[in-house]
Formats: structure tokens, sequence, C-alpha cells
């Protein structure tokens, strides 16, 4: 019977320039992870003036998934960037 693959968890929500950040060290750890969007921010409201002032200024998350294993050191990492 073959290994089955951990349970993914998700380590948080991110805005892209934060992402960027936390994936880079990630990495530089040799953390696995994986990525995903939410845009579902951007199916609001997008009439013209709402976006000019600031009604829905929100734009996609991009979320970032850690394998159960790893999660605790992911965690640490993350928390150096705050």
């Amino acid at each position: 019977m073959p290994d089955a693959e951990p349970l993914l968890h998700q380590l948080g929500t991110f805005d892209p320039a934060e992402a960027t950040r936390l994936v880079a060290l990630l990495e530089e750890h040799h953390v696995t992870f994986e990525i995903d969007t939410d845009q579902s921010a951007l199916s609001g409201s997008n009439d013209f003036s709402g976006l000019q002032f600031g009604v829905n200024p929100e734009g996609a998350k991009i979320l970032i998934f850690i394998p159960e294993p790893e999660l605790a050191r992911a965690q640490e990492l993350l928390a150096r960037l705050a």
C-alpha cells in the first residue's frame, strides 16, 4: 500500500508582496508548500465610483498550504516576517 500524502494546512492568506517574501523564506529553509489564489474579493462590486473611492479596494489573495509534518517550522518562519 503506497504512503498517503500528508494533510495540508493553510498557513494563511497573504497579499502578493507578503506572499513573495514568505515563499522566498520557505524555499530558503526547504519547506514544502503549495500555493492557491482567492479571487473572491474581485467578484464584488466593480462599479467605477466604488473603486475610485476605495469602497472595494481589496484584490486577490495568495493562500499558502503546508504539509502537516512541516507546519510548526513554517509557522516559526512566518513569525519572523511579522
